[in-house]
């Protein structure tokens, strides 16, 4: 571990030259020389290595890697070249807040492992999605609030959830999260990697949180969640990231057995779903895959993939689903699913969507929340800038509420 670096920002890409480099420069804009940036590229041609070369960064720790792998290995290979005391993943087509220096600085005075801020920082580039043509950057409702929660407690009632709210979760959070590489270190002697599945965020996320026992939780975003045209963010808004599992991109350069629990085609919950288990049963766990609600996630996935009822009621009754439950669940996510859609047709017109957000902002102004959304954002390093005016306000409040916890 090089002690130069108190943080190591892990940025695995492929295919994303563009964003991936406005990335790197912004990060570089608001970080200091205690911060490493590592970027794993798999992508088809090596044009970045020399853009990134360019910048004449010697924190820039770069690898390009010729050959296809899956998307997870990349990750990973991102992790096991990091050097920071702690690390924080992001993806090719997001950014890191000025407030992550301090907060990971109050971590290690602190002897804190890890750190889960509140996800409320977006960013959609220029014609990622067809109501964001201009670029868009949105801000939740900041606060100063900080605790503590037990992992461990947190990870029996995420899989009695069905494994449905992952971004809710309260979990250790390697992505868009701050956590010591010393916990890493222990998934890869307990697993033989450092990270499975299918999506790393999640695996980790549940891998991580059996390492601990406490877990900070505060109100403020340290990074931005980006959307470009080729993110699976933007494949989320514009609904293409469906369809027949042997489709997925996230098998691709792997064999792969997929867990009998969840039925056979993709989507995000899909996803989600697998990889949580395998996290579970990789790290010897299996009072988490007894906790694991299949009757809600069955349920939930009955309301909102409803073209895949074969394959949900198939997966559910081999597993000896009872019906009844089924039914009940299935019941219960009506209401949220026809809210769900009536937001998204909303989002769909313009006129609509406009009311909708002066209606709203002028709600928050009311009740003095500093939420906001803005467009005609051309990159994320303005996006950067407009969030951070409002969040440095909050962090040092935030800041001084964790020392008062002790």
């Amino acid at each position: 571990m090089d002690n130069r670096y108190i943080l190591s920002i892990v940025v695995p890409t492929r295919n994303r030259q563009v964003y991936c480099l406005e990335a790197v420069k912004q990060i570089l804009s608001v970080t200091d020389e205690g911060v490493q940036i590592v970027v794993t590229d798999n992508s088809d041609e090596n044009t970045l290595q020399n853009e990134i070369a360019s910048l004449g960064e010697s924190r820039i720790k770069y690898e390009f890697i010729s050959t296809r792998i899956p998307g997870v290995d990349n990750y990973a290979h991102g992790i096991e070249m990091s050097d920071g005391e702690y690390l924080c993943c992001i993806g090719d087509d997001d950014g890191i807040l000025r407030n992550i220096i301090p907060i990971t600085a109050w971590m290690r005075d602190n002897n804190i492992d890890a750190i889960k801020p509140g996800v409320q920082a977006t960013y959609f580039w220029p014609k990622s999605a067809k109501e964001y043509e201009s670029g868009c950057v949105g801000l939740k409702a900041v606060t100063d609030d900080a605790f503590v929660v037990n992992p461990q407690e947190e990870l029996i009632k995420f899989m009695q959830s069905g494994i449905i709210d992952f971004p809710e979760a309260k979990l250790v959070k390697a992505y868009h999260g701050i956590v010591r590489k010393e916990l890493f270190n222990k998934i890869k002697e307990k697993t033989g990697r450092f990270c499975g599945g299918l999506s790393p965020d999640i695996y980790l996320s549940v891998a991580l949180s059996t390492a601990v026992d406490k877990l900070v939780c505060i109100d403020v975003p340290i990074s931005i969640f980006g959307a470009c045209r080729a993110s699976t963010t933007a494949d989320s808004v514009n609904k293409i990231n469906l369809g027949r599992l042997e489709d997925a991109p996230h098998f691709i350069g792997q064999p792969y057995e997929w867990s009998s629990y969840v039925p056979r085609y993709y989507c995000g919950s899909n996803i989600w779903a697998d990889s949580a288990l395998h996290a579970a049963e990789e790290m010897g766990r299996g009072d988490l895959l007894d906790a694991f609600a299949l009757d809600k996630f069955s349920g939930y996935s009955l309301v909102y993939y409803k073209q895949f009822k074969k394959e949900i009621l198939e997966n559910y009754l081999s597993n000896n689903g009872d019906m009844d439950k089924l039914n009940a669940e299935k019941k219960k996510n009506l209401r949220p699913y026809l809210t769900s859609k009536v937001k998204e047709t909303i989002r769909k017109n313009k006129l609509l969507i406009n009311l909708y957000r002066k209606l709203r902002a002028n709600k928050q102004k009311m009740a003095g929340e500093e939420s906001f959304v803005r467009t005609d954002v051309e990159n994320v390093t303005v996006a950067e800038n407009l969030i951070s005016n409002v969040v440095m306000k909050h962090t040092d409040a935030v800041l001084a509420n964790l020392n008062k916890m002790g």
